[in-house]
């Protein structure tokens, strides 16, 4: 949980400092696809295109999508069309609703329901539980799979060359200064690869961390010798 709310904290202070971008979409992994993420990103109007998740919980029990919420009422029907009444929300921002001990000791399906000594089911739901539902229905949206599915094709590949031909499977160096130094020195490399790419007239998408932007449009319907002369032009001009 302490390394969840980590990466929420450093998530959010990145997504900050891009105020003002004009992002459209943003496309992450499951990792991301929390209350919190998903509500900053709809109140800046940029879209998330987060992937599906399985559902959760043991096996041969009950599971959270077996108990449904009643918005009106605000609380839970678990299969035996009994109620989970909201009971508090704790200091996380998850409200608890709690099952009645004295039906559920005689419910037959205690056993797969819980294993609380109380004999009380508890179901917790977000107060921005919401914000994922619309995530959810962006999802089935069309576009969506195959806006994911560049992702696949960039960031998680930019991963997999580090590790695999730029020894960063391991820290192989002691200090941080070292390691920042050699990490910097990897993507120098894998953004003279991209460059060269870019040079080659191929078809390429640049990435940072989750967030994929298109190459500058002046590349497209452009030659080889084309850009092999806008590239030297500009980087001539920031000598």
């Amino acid at each position: 949980m302490l390394a969840m709310c980590m990466t929420v904290r450093l998530f959010l202070r990145f997504l900050n400092s891009w105020k003002g971008s004009n992002l459209d979409y943003l496309i992450a992994d499951s990792g991301y696809k929390t209350p919190s993420i998903a509500k900053f990103l709809l109140d800046q109007n940029i879209t998330p295109v987060f992937p599906y998740t399985r559902p959760r919980g043991k096996k041969g029990k009950l599971r959270p999508k077996d108990f449904i919420y009643d918005d009106y009422y605000d609380c839970y029907l678990c299969p035996e069309n009994q109620v989970l009444a909201y009971s508090t929300t704790n200091r996380d921002g998850y409200r608890e609703y709690k099952s009645d001990p004295k039906i559920c000791a005689i419910c037959p399906l205690l056993s797969s329901c819980t294993e609380s000594k109380k004999k009380q089911k508890v179901v917790t739901r977000h107060i921005w539980r919401e914000y994922l539902e619309i995530c959810e229905e962006i999802r089935h949206q069309k576009g969506s799979k195959e806006l994911y599915q560049k992702r696949k094709e960039t960031v998680e590949r930019l991963f997999g060359t580090a590790k695999e031909y730029h020894n960063l499977r391991y820290t192989r160096e002691v200090g941080k200064s070292k390691m920042k130094a050699k990490v910097g020195l990897t993507l120098a490399c894998l953004n003279i690869k991209k460059l060269v790419k870019m040079m080659a007239g191929k078809p390429f998408y640049f990435s940072l961390k989750t967030i994929l932007i298109k190459i500058p449009a002046y590349f497209e319907n452009s030659s080889a010798e084309d850009i092999k002369r806008q590239t030297l032009k500009r980087c001539l001009s920031s000598i």
